[in-house]
């Protein structure tokens, strides 16, 4: 029988077996239901912060393998030019168990391997120069993939129904440049849905890269793919000219009538 029992707290209360059991299930259980067929990556939060020589991997919530890792206090790294690419993975610990506990831990590493292991994430990646000053600010859509100086999340996974997919961030940043130009309905669809905020899967972004550019993507579907083309569109749509705004079509109107 499907019920909901929720344990009740009240002073010199004993929370029996059962009762722990519930307060168990319902915190352990019921979020991977939720995120079930979602492949591995950031949910929410674990945006990286730079300083002079310091990476920082703030709070946040990373789905791997069907389990939710709660990052609750910033991670730290250091860093130092060296000219070549760096990546930063966050790393899934083997399993602990302990007589009172299952651990499930985490760490940071920065390296110069760019290859991944079933255990790993890709936080983000740069190549700096010395002398240079490590940013996490964007000037606009194609900055993102500046080779030099710059943090690259391009590649970072984020948790979507049916795998990882892109940053929320770089399609709201492709949608913040891209509502200025005149649009096809596509592109007003596929905007309204990027400004949100909310992850968009691999189908959705692919299904509007395709239909907007009349294309059949290349196999394997990789962030790196969908960002060259989200380019591509974005030039064209730059191309196209800015839309005009319902101040300026006011303005022709009173200037018509004078």
């Amino acid at each position: 029988m499907n019920e909901q029992n929720y344990p009740q707290f009240e002073r010199l209360h004993i929370l029996r077996t059962e009762a722990l059991c519930s307060i168990r299930d319902r915190a352990f259980d019921t979020l991977p239901l939720i995120f079930e067929n979602y492949g591995n990556g950031i949910i929410n939060g674990c945006r990286p912060i730079t300083t002079e020589n310091l990476i920082t991997l703030g709070a946040g919530v990373i789905l791997h393998n069907n389990f939710l890792y709660l990052i609750k206090e910033p991670m730290h790294v250091e860093y130092a030019p060296t000219e070549e690419y760096m990546l930063l993975k966050i790393v899934f610990e083997p399993e602990l168990t302990t007589e009172n506990f299952v651990r499930r831990g985490v760490h940071l590493t920065l390296t110069s391997d760019l290859n991944l292991s079933e255990y790993e994430i890709e936080i983000c990646r740069f190549k700096l120069k010395k002398g240079a000053v490590l940013r996490t600010q964007y000037t606009d859509f194609f900055d993102m993939a500046t080779e030099f100086d710059t943090v690259n999340i391009i590649n970072t996974p984020y948790a979507a129904i049916g795998g990882s997919t892109l940053a929320p961030e770089i399609l709201r940043t492709f949608a913040n440049e891209a509502k200025n130009f005149a649009l096809e309905s596509d592109d007003y669809n596929f905007c309204l849905a990027a400004l949100g905020g909310n992850v968009m899967s691999v189908a959705q972004v692919s299904f509007y890269i395709e239909r907007r550019l009349k294309i059949e993507l290349p196999e394997p579907l990789t962030n790196q793919t969908l960002y060259e083309h989200l380019c591509l569109i974005l030039q064209e749509i730059k191309s196209g000219g800015r839309r005009e705004t319902f101040s300026a079509r006011r303005r022709r109107r009173e200037i018509i009538v004078e």
